[in-house]
């Protein structure tokens, strides 16, 4: 072993040699040497233990185990692994802590290597059961360890032997120079393993011990490389309710911010790593700054090194962006990123990568890149032969992405497949949790003419839905998600039983519906209007009126034109409920305050709001909207081909209410004159 070393030692590239003992060299070396290890040494393993050599097995170990080992350093790290798997405590402990420390580091680069992986379980039982020897370790073998069993997160006995460093690391941050002896990558490598076990309160304790030198400055963050911050922030990410993990990360957001905006190089690794940590916590400027930047940094790459960037790396980036979905810099990177995946091999991507991918892109609708994108991603689920690959959650958000773009043929087709794969699954829909079903509704509502689709919203709210209880742990907005779905098929008896059974519950929460999104509200009273013969759903509807009148006029302004008239048209089905009048009246004024911008309406929302407001024709508020509307329509004469029949028909039926007016009367007639040119076109 001695002369193994030392022959190691002559042959290694130093400074002085540099140029002459090139990458290839250095590599073709190491694999002879792993296999000169292999064939002379580790025959010989116990008997040089016990003669003290143990830290030579282990650097040289720990020399092979890295990529240039190759196939050889592979096989001699295995067989090292599988001789100390049957090793007992007394053999163990002759090896000690040091060497102890390099060779689970180097077993665990093969962590998917049977002997590997025995080897480090052994060495994390017999640590878990010696805590003393921790002591003498220095802070880079602590590491070390902890970064080497975070490989096997299920295995107990690295658990166990964690949470016994975890412990040592604590002890250690309450001495005078607390953990200012950690290097940053052994701090890095400590908080980022540690987060393998999160739910462990040691373990979580010991992360906050880190955060709070963090926070406080004694460790200074300006030292650590984007690698060392991406996987302290990757760390912290696993504790987004812990408020020493959320300072911490805002403490690197503000560095990452700074040398982003310096126009620092990021590789595309820490690029994904940091985007994806911070994006865990959207909400933080901090973190939404280090966003956009980051973002910036995508752009200022250029498509030659995006094209480079792994499928990992694109999702992560993609994904995390959409937390941003509304900075301008984010978006840009995400369609930047979206002609990188049309040109992507996409038979590489997991089926978690494209449920990411498309969860991503659905945040910007409106892009055509990105659209784009996410059909060439419908084209790949369609041949792959077998969606039982995807998680119910990668499921959800591919038909929940899809159905962003509903004209799009192929996107149908690959939503079509998804749900004749679940309607004939033997568990469906029980094998979903609520949210995931209130998601698919809403995804599947977007085509109600496919019979599948149907089918399968029909089994969720026959089987699901009314169950007692079952709603009880839904937010607000997934309620509306299956309202709005349900609403599609009004004619099913299964929809109606649903909408009433979440009626009901919208009733049992009245006083908490202030969190209420302004869209969640308007598919909740467009959704129960259309069973207005049910009183739970009259009920339910007169609660979120109360919402919509609790809420300042000023507030008015930021619904959409169709947010607007679907609350109208959904109220009008109860005209004789004097509050549903009320919130009638000030959706009224609101359409007048936007009088010089009714071209903003579409067909489809000038009707619904004349057939809402035809309700109530004896109020003077909703009359004059009535004849701002007819105004507007009569300046769209030459423009009415865009109003369906059934638009032209409640348009008529509701000027007639006003038909004394003017406005009225020359509306009526330019519709007429619409319907004649279409008849004499037939």
């Amino acid at each position: 072993m001695t002369v193994l070393i030392k022959y190691v030692n002559s042959q290694s590239p130093c400074s002085s040699t540099q140029s002459s003992f090139g990458r290839r060299d250095q590599t073709a070396f190491l694999q002879k040497a792993a296999s000169q290890f292999q064939l002379r040494f580790v025959e010989c393993f116990e008997e040089n233990i016990l003669a003290g050599k143990s830290w030579d097995y282990a650097t040289t170990c720990n020399a092979i185990s890295r990529v240039g080992g190759g196939e050889a350093g592979v096989t001699a790290c295995a067989r090292i692994a599988a001789r100390v798997s049957r090793f007992d405590n007394a053999l163990i402990k002759k090896i000690g802590f040091r060497a102890i420390s390099l060779l689970a580091s180097s077993f665990s680069r093969h962590f998917r290597v049977t002997e590997c992986c025995n080897g480090a379980i052994r060495l994390a039982e017999f640590c878990g059961d010696h805590e003393s020897g921790f002591q003498e370790l220095n802070s880079q073998s602590l590491a070390s360890l902890v970064n080497g069993f975070s490989k096997w997160p299920k295995q107990a006995a690295c658990q166990r032997a964690t949470v016994v460093i975890a412990k040592e690391v604590i002890r250690r941050a309450g001495r005078p120079g607390r953990l200012s002896d950690f290097a940053p990558q052994g701090l890095a490598n400590l908080v980022n393993g540690f987060s393998k076990w999160e739910e462990d309160a040691v373990v979580r304790e010991a992360a906050g011990v880190i955060a709070a030198e963090i926070v406080d400055g004694s460790i200074e963050i300006s030292e650590f490389t984007q690698q060392h911050l991406a996987n302290l922030v990757n760390g912290f990410s696993k504790w987004s309710e812990d408020k020493g993990s959320r300072q911490a990360t805002i403490v690197i957001a503000d560095e990452i911010h700074r040398r982003a905006a310096g126009q620092g190089d990021f590789n595309q690794q820490d690029l994904a790593s940091l985007v994806n940590s911070f994006s865990k916590r959207p909400e933080e400027a901090a973190c939404r700054k280090a966003g956009v930047a980051l973002a910036c940094q995508v752009l200022h790459a250029g498509a030659a090194r995006r094209s480079q960037y792994t499928p990992q790396g694109l999702t992560n980036l993609v994904n995390g962006f959409s937390k941003w979905w509304n900075e301008a810099a984010c978006r840009q990177a995400a369609v930047a990123l979206a002609h990188e995946i049309m040109a992507a091999r996409l038979s590489h991507y997991t089926e978690q990568a494209l449920a990411n991918l498309v969860n991503g892109f659905s945040k910007w609708p409106q892009e055509v890149a990105v659209r784009d994108a996410t059909i060439a991603i419908a084209s790949e689920i369609i041949r792959r032969p077998r969606l039982s690959q995807f998680t119910q959650q990668g499921l959800t958000d591919l038909v929940n992405g899809f159905s962003k773009w509903p004209e799009e043929v192929e996107l149908r087709k690959a939503t079509v497949a998804i749900a004749s794969d679940l309607v004939h699954h033997d568990a469906w829909p029980s094998n979903f949790n609520q949210k995931e079903l209130a998601k698919l509704v809403n995804g599947f509502s977007k085509w109600p003419e496919e019979a599948v689709f149907r089918e399968a919203v029909v089994a969720i709210a026959s089987k699901v839905v009314c169950r007692i209880g079952w709603l009880s742990n839904l937010g607000t907005q997934d309620l509306s998600n299956l309202v709005n779905g349900l609403s599609k098929w009004p004619n099913e008896v299964a929809s109606r039983r649903g909408t009433i059974a979440i009626a009901e519950e919208v009733l049992r929460r009245s006083a908490k519906l202030s969190d209420c999104t302004q869209q969640g509200l308007v598919n909740l009273v467009n959704g129960f209007s259309k069973w207005p013969e049910d009183q739970a759903c009259r009920k339910a509807t007169v609660e979120l009126a109360h919402v919509v009148l609790r809420s300042d006029v000023a507030q008015f302004s930021d619904y959409t034109q169709q947010a607007l008239a679907n609350l109208v048209n959904g109220f009008s089905k109860w005209p004789e409920v004097a509050t549903l009048c009320q919130v009638a009246v000030e959706l009224a004024r609101e359409v007048l305050r936007r009088a010089d911008r009714l071209s903003d309406f579409t067909p489809q929302d000038i009707a619904n709001l004349v057939n809402g407001f035809s309700k109530w024709p004896e109020e003077a508020t909703i009359g004059q909207a009535a004849l701002a509307l007819a105004g507007e329509v009569y300046h769209r004469a030459a423009r009415l081909s865009g109003f369906t029949e059934q638009g032209l028909e409640n348009l008529i039926t509701g000027f007639c209410k006003w038909s004394r007016e003017p406005a009225c009367r020359q509306a009526t007639v330019a519709i007429a004159t619409e319907v004649v040119r279409r008849a004499h076109r037939k």
